[in-house]
């Protein structure tokens, strides 16, 4: 069993902790390895999902309006099924409530309090019989799920929105804009994407750690394609599953057993 990619998460952990002030008082390889003995541990060999989640200590730093000088870390590991959606696609509508903006609550710092936002978003979805919510940013562009990030095809052609339009800068679109290159020979655009575009792409799925990549078959009950997963989303599903499952073959993986 391996783990996927943990150092870049680190690093992003470490790049959210920076922007609100909380000391990472661990070293990668301290986090890294009690992220494994806590797999080891509890006996789980595939699927599992691990939550890195910084604290403040008690005492004089309890008052999360001060600077924090003491932080602790909780980790929690839990086996966590693909999504059911991944084969038959799910449906999608852009919500009523606006993604924060990086000027109030910045969706690049990865941090509980942001997914309140993501939250209402899905529920709203839900209640109206759709499978997941999308987000316009302030500028009214396109900007990601409640807890996944956007790509569409177009032409052959990925795009996807850059980290200016209101997102968290994904480690698994990083994923698919290299091996949609490397694999498919297929080039990924980084740009503002209108809410229109969307209805008329070839193709649109949502992908993240946890989520991987999930086909969306309409949006705002808008066809995409032909209604059916696309071509181009199977190819970058089976590509990035060979990567995560390839263990000691690729260079993301870190080893557990």
């Amino acid at each position: 069993m391996y783990m996927y990619r943990i150092r870049e998460h680190i690093k992003r952990l470490r790049d959210s902790m920076k922007c609100v002030d909380m000391p990472v008082t661990f070293t990668d390889q301290e986090i890294v390895e009690a992220c494994i003995d806590l797999v080891r541990k509890n006996n789980f060999k595939q699927h599992v999902h691990l939550v890195i989640a910084p604290y403040f200590a008690m005492g004089k730093n309890f008052d999360p309006l001060i600077y924090t000088e003491d932080t602790g870390m909780h980790i929690t590991a839990l086996p966590m099924p693909r999504s059911a959606r991944y084969d038959t696609g799910m449906t999608a509508s852009f919500s009523t409530w606006r993604r924060i903006s990086d000027d109030s609550m910045p969706p690049r710092i990865k941090t509980g309090a942001n997914y309140h936002n993501s939250r209402l978003a899905q529920h709203e979805a839900m209640r109206n019989g759709f499978d997941t919510a999308f987000f316009l940013n302030h500028r009214g562009t396109v900007a990601e799920g409640p807890g996944s990030c956007i790509m569409m095809v177009k032409n052959n052609r990925l795009i996807t929105p850059p980290g200016s339009a209101g997102v968290l800068e994904g480690i698994t679109v990083d994923s698919i804009i290299r091996l949609a290159k490397d694999k498919l020979s297929v080039e990924c655009e980084r740009r503002e994407i209108d809410r229109t575009e969307l209805y008329l792409a070839d193709e649109v799925f949502t992908c993240g750690t946890l989520a991987e990549i999930v086909p969306v078959i309409s949006v705002d009950r808008k066809s995409i394609g032909d209604g059916r997963p696309g071509l181009m989303t199977r190819k970058l599903q089976v590509a990035y599953e060979d990567e995560v499952m390839s263990n000691s073959t690729s260079e993301y993986s870190t080893p557990v057993y």
